[in-house]
């Protein structure tokens, strides 16, 4: 099958779901300033030193007790829990100081709503800071549901988050778009259609190994195939 051809049946596949479950952190939004900036203050705040960026966002999409687990690399829990109020206070206080969304986004939500498509948000951020960002950047109406890490019981990559959410929109042709390895894991565990994108915080080459049934470099590939 030519490309023209593969990227045609991807659009119609897409658009014949009913649900689309949008991971937050890397796949709707740019987030990872502000995450770095909320991270590095209670590293500042214990007494560690500051880290790069970099250092920091590749650790984004397991929620932050396991962000801040991964970068302080200690095995005091009442240090880590202590870290994680402080970051948890910083970032519910500063949570879209320099996040945006990403180009194309706002007009795939709108694409979609306009088809009476239902929207959920399902992110291993905590719950409360995610729909306070949604609002910030004008995006919250969009959505029908926000899941948020500390929603259910368990989090992405375990499936419950996205079955749950399939209970309360009365949905079955869903797909679960994301940028990371939790994302798409969830999404098969779940038995939904998944699709990654390889423009967010997750490492390409080895996301590609997890076999998504669709993958899209842009937002610019997404919007296409789904308008």
């Amino acid at each position: 099958m030519d490309r023209q051809n593969k990227e045609n049946l991807q659009g119609i596949l897409l658009k014949q779901l009913d649900t689309f479950l949008f991971d937050l952190d890397g796949t709707l939004i740019d987030s990872s300033k502000d995450i770095a900036v909320s991270a590095n203050y209670a590293l500042k705040t214990l007494g560690f030193d500051e880290l790069e960026e970099s250092q920091i966002i590749k650790h984004v999409g397991y929620g932050g007790e396991n962000l801040i687990r991964n970068i302080l690399l200690v095995k005091d829990e009442e240090l880590i829990k202590k870290a994680v109020e402080i970051f948890r206070e910083y970032y519910f206080s500063n949570p879209a100081v320099y996040t945006k969304a990403f180009e194309n986004i706002t007009q795939i939500l709108e694409n979609l709503k306009k088809r009476n498509k239902k929207l959920a948000v399902i992110t291993n951020k905590y719950r409360d800071i995610s729909v306070e960002i949604l609002k910030k950047l004008n995006l919250i109406d969009f959505f029908d549901e926000v899941i948020g890490g500390d929603t259910f019981e368990n989090k992405k990559p375990h499936p419950q988050p996205i079955i749950e959410t399939l209970k309360i929109l009365k949905s079955q042709r869903a797909v679960m778009i994301g940028d990371s390895e939790a994302d798409i894991n969830a999404g098969k565990s779940a038995g939904v259609t998944t699709a990654l994108v390889l423009y967010g915080f997750g490492n390409p080459e080895k996301l590609k190994t997890l076999k998504p049934d669709f993958t899209f470099k842009t937002t610019a590939e997404l919007l296409e195939a789904i308008s």
